[in-house]
């Protein structure tokens, strides 16, 4: 029992320092590529929502930094994980590997990039006299949930796109949409009491909220909103695991 389980832990720490690695190979930049990407984004936001549509959020680049951050690492789980048992055919079809690895190495080597940023996160937020509070200590339960959640939409996601290579592009296009129905650069309250209903069944949206709430405003996320978003991440592993599971077979054959 124990023997597989180092097995496993072991293959997927070295998937995850290959993929690292891999991603930013013959980089003059390398890593800094991780930093210099949400940071940039972080200026167009800044700079469209202070200067041309002003908001009127205070401590801005704080307001977006701490919901830029969560968001930007499951936009890049999602969006890459059409391509994990495509591109990684040959590792699929290895004895005794299990493809749901890749969506675990794809996850937490996103994972990764998120961590990287937090010293420049708890920077800004100090810059702009937030409050630094023992809310902090719900951090790890937040990436729990968000990590149930990113998993379960990309085993949905890689295993359909083996069938289906539209899904890689619908994929793209939700996320585009969905970072607009996502609180990451206003707050919620303005989307409207009759859209609140989007809001709470939105997990993602729940999650970025709680992060923000954590890191910029010190206090408790709402916990009703957040056991909702958590039960939905469940579910929406179950699913899909259910069609990864019963597609697999298939899978070996499409790709």
């Amino acid at each position: 029992m124990t023997r597989p389980l180092i097995y496993h832990f072991d293959l997927i720490t070295h998937l995850v320092r290959r993929d690292f690695v891999a991603r930013y190979k013959r980089s003059v930049l390398g890593i800094f590529w991780s930093i210099l990407s949400p940071l940039a984004q972080l200026m167009v936001l800044v700079f469209v929502f202070r200067s041309v549509i002003p908001l009127n959020i205070d401590a801005y680049p704080a307001f977006v930094l701490s919901a830029l951050l969560p968001w930007t690492w499951f936009g890049s789980c999602i969006g890459s994980s059409g391509g994990l048992f495509i591109h990684n055919r040959d590792l699929m079809r290895r004895p005794h590997f299990e493809p749901s690895t890749l969506i675990t190495v794809n996850t937490l080597s996103n994972l990764i990039h998120y961590l990287m940023f937090l010293p420049i996160l708890l920077f800004v937020l100090i810059l702009y006299d937030r409050p630094i509070t023992l809310s902090l200590l719900l951090f790890p339960v937040l990436l729990l949930i968000q990590g149930i959640l990113t998993a379960g939409l990309s085993l949905l996601v890689a295993t359909l796109n083996a069938f289906f290579r539209d899904i890689e592009h619908l994929t793209g296009m939700g996320l585009l949409l969905l970072f607009y129905l996502t609180p990451v650069f206003y707050q919620p309250q303005a989307m409207g009491e009759e859209y609140g209903i989007i809001f709470a069944l939105n997990p993602v949206a729940v999650l970025v909220q709680a992060y923000r709430e954590i890191f910029f405003n010190g206090v408790i996320p709402e916990w009703n909103l957040l056991l909702v978003a958590a039960g939905l991440s469940m579910a929406l592993l179950g699913i899909g695991y259910l069609v990864y599971r019963r597609r697999l077979h298939e899978v070996f054959d499409m790709i």
